[in-house]
């Protein structure tokens, strides 16, 4: 009789902590941690990753990447820096200076990520029933706990005795599940008495090397009316969910768990309505949810959410343990269940290539820092509004920090609907890669157009008007503002060529002024969305086009190439007869032509996150710079020591976001 394996199809199964004094944040005793059974043997293939220490007492701590040599020879290699150290300094750094604008229990476990050697990190995913979103009976943890036993099931053994250890485990107590290969009987471990946190060692083929820890619980997510919830608000519910560790007879103690991804799972159509009332698709890949509602496909209710249906799961797997005859019914059965995405979304975050980080410890730094610099937005708001108010500011300019705000909010609206529209428009769809051969030479005139028309015109007149507002208030139209300008590199290198040559003049001469570096020649609104058009339009243009044109010659060189080829091969007798010859030329256009697809279509997919990117780079270089001239007087007597903090923490989240994105 076959095996089963021959016959089984492949792709189956606190919010932010208020700051103490000064004193050094000590993060409480973590489940996973203090319910470990045994430490983990250190593999002797595979160096540790070096700890980053640094001097917290120095007003400046050195950089373990940089050299302590006062001088270095100029034969000497420099080493590049780090970048998972560099980042793990700076995530230090950033508790030390401003604990109270950061997560500290995520923040932890990024370190802790950081510190494990990149694609071998251990990977927390919480399985979380929905504590107030169900109406069948036995609720949403019982259906979590369902979902994590198809989650971890192996179909082609019979039943493991862990399967019987978590059906008999109370699902509104919290539960460790260790995946991992299985070294002699799986048994659950009991920190102490009945109300004990409990552990559960279980071997599953598919995850065993995954290096996943998973956290099964109830969990009450902020509900209310769809807009309502803010996404760190959900991510704090349900990304740091809250576990009860026994600590005496009959008291438990609160302890914040974090964990990198998190599966919110409800029941029936009212466990969706409050699943649909969450912001789950703006988390990105850290959150997912999924319903359980039998007979009801995911297109039939319309839902950003998936449809599940555990008991055909179940099904499957005990028709296939019965014999592998049952191969195609269980299939069917598993692949209808929606189980298999619910698995692929659990083995996306812990799987990475050969010595790079995992997606879900990237994810997980990511969203730490975008909530800091949230944070550092409304410290700066409460700032201002507290000198607004000790200063007794008009209410013309409250009114102006108001509109600054509506303007930021209807340019990154304008500029994500601008660029939809262009890159599902007409223009770009000639661009196609089996277009260029008859309109290379218009991708440059084609894409200046997208840029000119689509780069938010609207918001750039709303700009000026804006900024004719504040120099209204400020009770002098005709004088320029002030506003910072974004200054690109050969600016700045014309300015210092500029300030050299006044120097050699001397005195007595004077060198020719230059407007971008002028203060006097500064536009009366700050011009970053004007530059960033010019920088797109005069850098990434011409290098689309310059590619373009060198991709179509390789085609048609490639072509022409292979054609010549099978004409001489059948001339000179190699070939029999003319479909031999044409198997050749046929070959190497589909080679060219294939290549150059891929290529032309990576590039283009590169150029529009570009200059979304950019986009976004600029509508928030603009508001700051707005707010910068309108803070000048309103936050002059604001507390200097918040203000340095702000901005240090600022930089410190900048300099992360450069080292991680530096990190494979």
């Amino acid at each position: 009789m076959a095996s089963k394996s021959a016959l089984l199809p492949r792709g189956g199964p606190p919010r932010l902590l208020a700051r103490a004094g000064r004193r050094r944040y000590q993060a409480p005793a973590c489940p996973f941690c203090s319910t470990a059974s045994r430490p983990t043997p250190p593999n002797p293939a595979q160096p540790r990753a070096p700890r980053l220490r640094c001097d917290v007492t120095s007003p400046h701590p050195r950089r373990r990447w940089q050299s302590t040599a006062t001088a270095t020879s100029s034969t000497t290699p420099i080493t590049p820096p780090n970048p998972r150290a560099e980042l793990e300094h700076l995530l230090l750094e950033l508790e030390r200076r401003a604990p109270n604008l950061v997560n500290l229990s995520r923040l932890q476990l990024a370190l802790q990520g950081l510190r494990q050697p990149a694609g071998q990190e251990v990977v927390r995913v919480a399985i979380l029933g929905l504590a107030n979103g169900s109406t069948e009976s036995g609720g949403a943890a019982h259906t979590a706990r369902r979902v994590l036993r198809m989650l971890l099931v192996d179909p082609l053994s019979d039943e493991q005795p862990w399967e019987a250890e978590l059906a008999a485990h109370d699902p509104s107590r919290p539960l460790i599940v260790r995946v991992a290969p299985g070294r002699g009987p799986h048994v659950r471990v009991e920190i102490s008495t009945d109300t004990a946190l409990h552990e559960l060692h279980v071997s599953s083929p598919d995850l065993n090397g995954l290096n996943l820890e998973l956290l099964l619980m109830e969990v009450t997510a902020p509900y209310g009316a769809p807009g309502e919830v803010s996404v760190q608000s959900l991510e704090d519910a349900v990304l740091v969910p809250t576990v009860d560790i026994p600590s005496a007879a009959d008291r438990v103690s609160p302890v914040t768990t974090p964990v990198h991804q998190a599966l919110l799972v409800a029941d029936g159509f009212m466990g969706a309505v409050n699943v649909s009332a969450l912001p789950v698709s703006e988390a990105g890949d850290s959150i997912k949810a999924a319903v359980q509602i039998e007979g009801v496909a995911k297109e039939q209710l319309g839902t950003d959410f998936d449809i599940i249906d555990v008991s055909q799961a179940e099904q499957g797997i005990r028709l296939f343990r019965q014999g592998p005859q049952n191969a195609m019914d269980y299939e069917r059965l598993w692949f209808t269940s929606n189980i298999p995405l619910l698995a692929s979304w659990l083995g996306a975050g812990a799987t990475s290539a050969e010595d790079t980080t995992k997606p879900a410890v990237l994810q997980l730094i990511s969203s730490l820092l975008q909530n800091t610099i949230s944070c550092i937005h409304a410290a700066d708001a409460q700032k201002l509004s507290r000198a607004l108010v000790a200063n007794g500011a008009s209410p013309a300019l409250v009114a102006l920090h108001g509109r600054l705000a509506d303007w930021a909010q209807r340019a990154h609206a304008e500029l994500q609907d601008e660029l939809d529209l262009a890159f599902t428009g007409r223009r770009w769809r000639k661009l196609g890669w089996w277009k260029l051969f008859w309109r290379v030479d218009d991708v440059a005139m084609l894409t200046n157009e997208m840029l000119s028309q689509r780069f938010m015109p609207t918001a750039e007149q709303e700009l000026v008007y804006l900024t004719g507002r504040i120099a209204e208030l400020a009770g002098d139209s005709s004088s320029p503002q002030q506003y910072p300008q974004p200054v690109s590199s050969r600016d700045a290198a014309d300015g210092a060529a500029a300030a050299s040559e006044q120097r050699r003049l001397g005195s007595g001469e004077r060198a020719p002024a230059l407007a971008a570096t002028s203060s006097s020649a500064l536009p009366k609104w700050p011009g970053h969305i004007a530059f960033t058009r010019r920088y797109l339009q005069n850098e990434t243009v011409p290098a689309l086009q310059s590619l373009a044109q060198r991709l179509v010659v390789q085609a048609l060189g490639t072509s022409g190439v292979t054609t010549s080829l099978a004409a001489l091969l059948y001339a000179s007798s190699f070939a029999s007869t003319l479909y031999e010859a044409g198997a050749v030329a046929a070959l190497g256009v589909v080679y060219s032509l294939g290549r150059m697809q891929k290529k032309w279509e990576t590039a283009r997919g590169f150029w529009e996150g570009e200059v979304r990117e950019e986009g976004r780079k600029a509508v928030r270089g603009a508001e700051e710079s707005v707010a910068t001239v309108l803070d000048n007087g309103a936050a002059a007597k604001a507390s200097e020591q918040e203000a340095r903090e702000l901005q240090s923490a600022r930089e410190l989240v900048a300099k992360a976001e450069d080292a991680l994105s530096r990190i494979q």
